[in-house]
């Protein structure tokens, strides 16, 4: 499932939930609390979505270093 190198939340599928389990268990990606109070967070919260750093509204990758080697990864298998 590739798709889910640039957009996390493609994993929110009936397909992709049990790849979405195995990143989580390896630690590569994060479920996303559907709740998201500003009072909880030390900072500022995590943006809405972003792109760039792999954060969907569901599922994040962990950093985007994380994302670069499962890309890597999967561009070693074909």
């Amino acid at each position: 499932m590739a798709r889910a190198l640039e957009d996390p939340d493609a994993l929110m599928s009936r397909e992709g939930i049990p790849l979405m389990n195995r990143l989580i268990e390896l630690n590569l990606a994060l479920e996303i609390p559907e709740w998201r109070d500003d009072n909880l967070w030390i900072d500022a919260p995590p943006p809405e979505r972003d792109s760039e750093l792999g954060i969907g509204r569901y599922v994040a990758w962990q950093s985007p270093l994380h994302r670069e080697a499962v890309r890597r990864t999967l561009g070693g298998m074909a």
